[in-house]
């Protein structure tokens, strides 16, 4: 502790460059391949930074604080270490079913030293230790490269990450050192009003505020369009579209996979907290208390094909962005369960 003190954040950000990692082009050579299979390491064609690196912003003992807004500055392909970061939330899991326990999971850590500082963890099964399964509250540190999520991720893709690198292959290395604390050992969501949102929809992610963090956007809230264009799905079939969140206020976007009604393989419906559905009923929709998620990128890659199934057609264009813009990715709130969504309803009037 001593030592990292004296450091800084600039010590604990290995600066050794390594070489673009090869081999990005397709899945995962994955033995239960799922629909967000991807390569790890680097797998974006986006431009990496070219700044000077990180500046010394000194620790505390509960973290070393500026040590994630520096990592965002690095050339892609640059190794980083992070050190008693806290599982904020966790986005996709899977356990391997080649029976070994082994554990994928993608996951959003947070600097309790400087908790409006945030970023991705792509984990796959074979990293270490594989049959760790990150839990919110855990504390790390974590050892991989710099990157982001490849381009052809239809939601996650050219997200800011920490990942393994594939070629030479070395894994991503966690040290786990505090487990089974729960959602109260999180940093507290970031207090965040719309316009401070609105300002990060134009910057980079060297520099957007709060990314890769939970953050609290206050209320009252209105839905005010069930059906934006950024989160429209792209595909050949002539099919009604379909629309992946909402907006509130004047522009932000809210993902919402794991709020939405699901489908069931029996033919059931799994109720949520689906206030898309309830807008395009003709209710009116407001959030008096706000709303709580991850605040990160969103970006939207269509099936070769022209399908629809866009998770699992397994060959989405690399040439992936945001609908109806030139953008090539915006930014989200993503709620991670109702409870991050308390909205009420107002029914159409009959």
């Amino acid at each position: 502790m001593e030592l990292r003190k004296k450091l800084g954040a600039a010590a604990l950000l290995a600066a050794t460059a390594m070489a673009t990692a090869a081999g990005c082009g397709g899945r995962d050579n994955d033995p239960d391949p799922v629909p967000d299979a991807g390569c790890t390491g680097v797998c974006s064609t986006d431009a990496g930074t070219t700044d000077a690196g990180p500046t010394d912003a000194g620790t505390t003992d509960a973290g070393t604080a500026g040590q994630i807004a520096a990592a965002r500055k690095l050339p892609f392909s640059t190794k980083v270490t992070l050190r008693n970061v806290v599982v904020t939330d966790v986005h996709y899991e899977k356990l391997s079913e080649l029976g070994n326990n082994s554990w994928r999971s993608y996951f959003w850590v947070t600097d309790p030293a400087a908790p409006s500082q945030g970023i991705f963890i792509h984990k796959f099964y074979t990293d270490t230790p594989d049959t760790y399964r990150p839990q919110p509250g855990d504390t790390l540190d974590v050892e991989g490269y710099f990157g982001t999520e490849p381009n052809y991720e239809p939601f996650s893709g050219r997200r800011h990450h920490l990942a393994n690198q594939r070629t030479p292959a070395v894994a991503l290395a966690l040290t786990v050192k505090t487990t089974d604390a729960g959602v109260g050992a999180r940093p507290p969501a970031n207090e965040v009003t719309a316009e401070q949102l609105e300002a990060s929809l134009g910057a980079a992610q060297s520099t957007a505020a709060f990314l890769g963090t939970r953050v609290h956007l206050a209320g009252p809230l209105t839905l005010t369009n069930p059906k934006p264009e950024a989160l429209k799905r792209l595909d050949s079939s002539g099919a009604e579209p379909l629309y992946y969140g909402f907006e509130v206020g004047n522009g932000i976007l809210v993902y919402q996979d794991k709020t939405r009604d699901r489908n069931l393989s029996d033919g059931g419906v799994e109720v949520r907290c689906d206030f898309q559905k309830a807008a395009l009923d003709g209710g009116a929709v407001t959030f008096p208390n706000g709303i709580s998620g991850v605040w990160d990128t969103y970006t939207f890659a269509p099936c070769k094909d022209g399908g629809t199934d866009i998770t699992g057609c397994g060959d989405n264009t690399p040439d992936s962005g945001v609908p109806g813009s030139t953008k090539p990715y915006t930014y989200t709130i993503i709620p991670q369960d109702c409870a991050d969504l308390p909205g009420e309803v107002a029914p159409a009037a009959p």
